[in-house]
């Protein structure tokens, strides 16, 4: 009996000991959160765009930051209030600092694109809802030079 009772001690506290190592083990790894510099990545900066159009925020509308010589692509979507959080990596990380092109394009929907797998296709047809210039690096006329103090851009569009 009392051989029993030992084994059972020792086999509890190495059991015991073997879960606090891996409880500290995943707290020193941060068990993913908290975000982390990925080897040969450039570092980019949190960046928040602004965009109204005749004075008025525009909701859903894709903005993209274009590097002018080289690099990495930033978009993001607007929300309601016409705020976009720019993602080049990951999710709202923002933008490598650099100059960029910028465009702004909003298109809806009006006809085809259906979500029916037995019905025939029907191409999608869509209606832009800014002026067809800004939708082009080449015609926006909008650019952005991004620094480490340097993140918010507002973009009031007109005709």
């Amino acid at each position: 009996m009392l051989l029993t009772a030992h084994v059972w001690k020792f086999s509890f506290a190495r059991k015991a000991v073997i879960g606090v190592v891996f409880v500290l083990l995943l707290s020193l790894s941060g068990c993913g959160s908290g975000k982390r510099a990925v080897p040969g990545r450039p570092k980019t900066v949190p960046v928040k765009v602004t965009v109204t159009y005749k004075g008025q925020p525009v909701a859903d509308a894709n903005v993209q930051f274009l590097p002018v010589s080289g690099g990495h692509a930033a978009t993001g979507m607007t929300d309601a209030q016409g705020v976009a959080r720019l993602t080049t990596f990951d999710k709202n990380d923002g933008a490598v600092p650099g100059s960029y092109r910028v465009t702004i394009r909003k298109s809806v929907l009006v006809e085809g694109g259906s979500t029916d797998p037995d019905a025939p296709p029907v191409p999608a047809k869509y209606r832009e809802e800014l002026p067809a210039k800004y939708g082009a690096p080449e015609t926006s006329g909008l650019t952005a030079e991004v620094t480490e103090s340097t993140t918010e851009f507002t973009f009031d569009l007109t005709d």
